[in-house]
């Protein structure tokens, strides 16, 4: 399978160094250029091996509109400001392209500040920092926001629905445009590339193909891993064991960074005749991230997560409780390692749900006393929205989803403030990375609506 990360990024990375300026003027100005240059590069080439930097410095305004006309094709900019104020960051902050600006306190604030809250205003996406040492290594790890970027660009999610549903997605149906235009809004928005595949066409390809064998060494895996089983019927299991290996060999085959299956709809109809909730959690073992219920905002959600700060985040539904001031998010289905680590294997139940409706469920017992970070989407009107809870318990019981977190948070704000075109789902996420996300919307010119704040 490919991943992302093991392709060579080119990044143009800019010095903005007129002669004379603020810091003073030749020759000191060039010695002490030269100095802060080689310890920035040192420093950009240690945290980002991957990454090969195409050096240009800027001394003229002529430069920096042959830097922007030259480099209309990169990614991005990375500009390092070292001097000011000879006007040579306009055309390169008002590009369009995503910008990460360092400036150094004393040469470069001038001209920083004067252009830069002015770029912002206009909505031109730039992260912009300034500082008395721009070769900081922490400093310098915004440049990752660049490498994110990539990443989206060369992911592709597998999106399983039902036959009727992959017509209407790939015609993107003129009477149903919100739904079937979410894939061309990830396309859009981040550059993902969603692939189509017509839950029959699984089925027969991949799901049949599977022998009951090869599934009876992973269902049996499952349940001696578990802390206990709940689930009275042991074939769930064993069927949750076949789609979990046909899952993993159909992201293989068509190079799948995430997969996304209508599960709901999938099984109510008789298509599909397993759960996917087991099988997601194991794909993640295998570099694979899993989407509930194909839903294409969460996907786009959970691969900013992954790619921003290599935690796995899982879809939930919101339920609230206003009188205690809690949130319980809740759903079928969590990582054992949501944290990211590919040793993490946090303990977990097998269990029916929703009052035993559902089968093959999985109930992690996961961190309590944590901060997590909660994202939605409205790809149409690229606004993100976020806000931030405490885990405080976890509940377990038979009625709805079998993953209960209850979490303490701003519950009026976030009663007044959900949009409603952002559905009922978020993604949950460990870590507090409310600024990693608002940092890289602002490179995907998305809104932020931090729905916790009155």
């Amino acid at each position: 399978m490919k991943h992302v990360s093991s392709t060579k990024i080119h990044l143009p990375l800019a010095f903005i160094e007129p002669p004379e300026g603020a810091i003073g003027a030749p020759p000191e100005s060039e010695r002490w250029f030269r100095e802060i240059e080689e310890k920035t590069l040192n420093n950009l080439r240690k945290t980002f091996p991957h990454i090969s930097f195409k050096i240009y410095r800027i001394r003229t305004p002529e430069e920096a509109n042959e830097f922007v006309e030259s480099e209309r094709g990169s990614l991005g900019y990375v500009t390092i400001v070292l001097n000011c104020i000879a006007g040579l960051v306009r055309p390169i902050f008002f590009s369009g392209k995503p910008v990460i600006a360092i400036a150094e306190t004393y040469g470069g604030s001038g001209e920083f500040l004067l252009e830069y809250s002015r770029a912002l205003s206009k909505g031109y996406p730039i992260i912009g920092i300034v500082t008395r040492e721009p070769w900081n290594t922490n400093v310098l790890r915004k440049v990752g926001l660049l490498e994110t970027l990539y990443k989206l660009r060369n992911t592709k999610i597998l999106f399983i629905v039902s036959p009727s549903e992959e017509y209407l997605l790939k015609l993107e149906y003129p009477l149903s445009i919100h739904l079937y235009s979410a894939l061309r809004d990830l396309q859009s928005i981040a550059g993902i590339t969603p692939v189509v595949l017509n839950a029959q066409d699984f089925v027969n390809k991949y799901y049949s193909t599977v022998s009951d064998e090869e599934a009876k060494k992973v269902a049996e895996k499952w349940v001696k891993e578990a802390s206990e089983v709940r689930e009275e019927k042991s074939d769930e299991i064993l069927k949750s064991a076949k789609m979990y290996l046909a899952m993993k060999k159909a992201a293989e085959d068509y190079g799948a960074n995430a997969i996304a299956i209508d599960c709901i709809v999938l099984r109510n109809t008789g298509i599909l005749e397993a759960w996917p909730c087991l099988g997601y959690m194991e794909l993640w073992y295998d570099n694979v991230m899993s989407v509930c219920e194909a839903d294409p905002y969460s996907a786009l959600a959970i691969v900013l997560g992954k790619y921003l700060a290599g935690v796995n985040g899982f879809v939930v539904d919101v339920a609230v409780d206003s009188v205690k001031e809690e949130l319980v998010y809740y759903h079928c289905y969590a990582p054992r390692n949501p944290h990211g680590s590919s040793s993490e294997k946090l303990p977990y139940t097998i269990t029916s749900a929703h009052l035993g409706f559902k089968h093959a469920s999985v109930a992690v017992k996961l961190p309590i006393n944590e901060t997590v970070t909660a994202v939605g989407l409205i790809p149409d009107e690229r606004k993100l929205i976020i806000h931030t809870a405490k885990i405080v318990d976890i509940e377990f019981s038979e009625y709805a989803c079998s993953v209960k977190l209850v979490g303490k948070a701003n519950v009026k704000a976030i009663m007044r403030n959900w949009p409603w075109k952002s559905g009922w789902h978020r993604v949950l996420f460990f870590g507090d990375l409310r600024n990693e996300f608002k940092e890289i919307a602002t490179l995907l010119n998305l809104e932020v609506l931090e729905e916790d704040m009155l």
